[in-house]
């Protein structure tokens, strides 16, 4: 019993200098790129650093709609979900319409939506078996294929074209980074020993630090990586899988003994809300993954088409966020607008016209700095309050 217990603590200590080393050694490299700043004139987007949380995995779809869903919607924070078109468990089956809408509904409050691939292969092994032609065949172009084919069940709603992509069980190399970028992705996630910080507008492979309790030991590693990580002017990718609250049991899912590995891949709904506040403390801004690579997203389709409008190319695939920074005045009176998500990238607009719409909500124009006239409802403000 005694050499039990005296073997557990040796582990227990082995463990913590471990994890005491990993975090020093990520720490230091990440010091080594802070530089002098000027945070007066940091324009979100375009210099100002913020944090992007990545969840992997969408047969965990349940559990970001119920816990994470709100949690992100009360402080405002916007993320990245990678996701596949099959459970990881229960048979393999294909994600059911519940599931879809649920899906969907994230997208409709402004998350990002990536690619995970079709069946969260291990890109590696598959190319090694089947060849790299192949797994983009199966992979990558079929869960193209898949979201384009399902809509919410209500709504309508289709899946927007993926800008990114985040690798499974971060299995990458470079021939298959070259492959998909840019052909299908602006940006792909994964994991690296040297690199943890990704600059504004980036193309290629984009690093992320893990925060699942399997891997985050102690949460003051992660309060002095957003200390360092503000320093630098640069931006960091928090990946996870599952948001469950610390008393939410695994097995009462119901998925199973193999699924045990899976259930450690979990991060804690208080932990995630205490970066959130550490990192709004530091005066981190909170981007999608989309957004590090320099791509507008829009909840509302009349506001992204009269947006477009203004493009050199209205049909260009993705609307790149520096070219948005050049419109200085836009008319989006009678255009049916519910929703202003996507008006926060145009950060040196002058004047906007919102007159004759079905807008209710206005707190986003004060994300936008530059703006001196406002007309709503055929008023005209000519100096923002913050009241509208």
């Amino acid at each position: 019993m005694f050499r039990r217990g005296l073997e557990k603590i040796k582990n227990k200590v082995a463990e913590t200098w471990y994890w005491h080393g990993f975090y020093g050694n990520l720490i230091r490299e990440m010091e080594k790129k802070i530089v002098p700043r000027d945070e007066k004139n940091e324009v979100p987007f375009v210099n100002k650093p913020g944090i992007a949380f990545s969840f992997d995995d969408s047969f965990r779809v349940g559990h970001w709609y119920k816990y994470g869903m709100d949690l992100f919607g009360y402080y405002d924070v916007k993320v990245t979900f990678n996701i596949n078109a099959f459970h990881q468990f229960e048979g393999g089956r294909e994600h059911n319409q519940k599931e879809i809408d649920q899906l969907l509904e994230l997208q409709a409050n402004g998350h990002e939506l990536a690619h995970h691939s079709l069946k969260h292969q291990n890109a590696k092994s598959y190319i090694n078996e089947y060849g790299l032609a192949k797994w983009v065949e199966d992979e990558i172009e079929s869960l193209f294929k898949w979201m384009d084919k399902h809509s919410h069940s209500k709504t309508k709603e289709k899946f927007k074209l993926p800008v990114t992509h985040a690798f499974p069980f971060a299995a990458y190399n470079d021939e298959m980074i070259n492959e998909i970028v840019p052909k299908y992705f602006k940006v792909v996630r994964g994991h690296s020993s040297t690199n943890h910080l990704t600059p504004f507008n980036h193309a290629g492979f984009a690093p992320a630090v893990c925060i699942d309790s399997i891997f985050l030991k102690n949460k003051k590693y992660i309060k002095r990586i957003l200390r360092v990580v503000k320093k630098t002017g640069l931006n960091l990718i928090l990946m996870s899988h599952s948001t469950l609250p610390e008393d939410v049991k695994w097995e009462d899912f119901g998925w199973g003994e193999e699924s045990d590995l899976a259930g450690t891949w979990r991060t804690s709904t208080k932990l995630i809300e205490e970066i959130i506040k550490e990192a709004k403390a530091l005066g981190f801004e909170f981007y999608t993954t989309a957004e590090l690579a320099g791509i507008a997203t829009f909840i509302d389709k009349n506001l992204e088409r009269c947006i477009r409008q203004h493009l050199h190319n209205p049909n260009v695939k993705w609307i790149t966020i520096s070219e948005l920074s050049s419109i200085k005045e836009i008319d989006l009176s009678g255009q049916n607008i519910s929703n202003l998500d996507g008006l926060q990238y145009l950060t040196n607009l002058e004047k906007v016209n919102l007159y004759d719409n079905s807008i209710v909500d206005y707190r986003l124009l004060d994300r936008l700095s530059k703006l001196k006239e406002i007309k709503i409802n055929n008023d005209h403000i000519e100096s923002k309050t913050g009241t509208y």
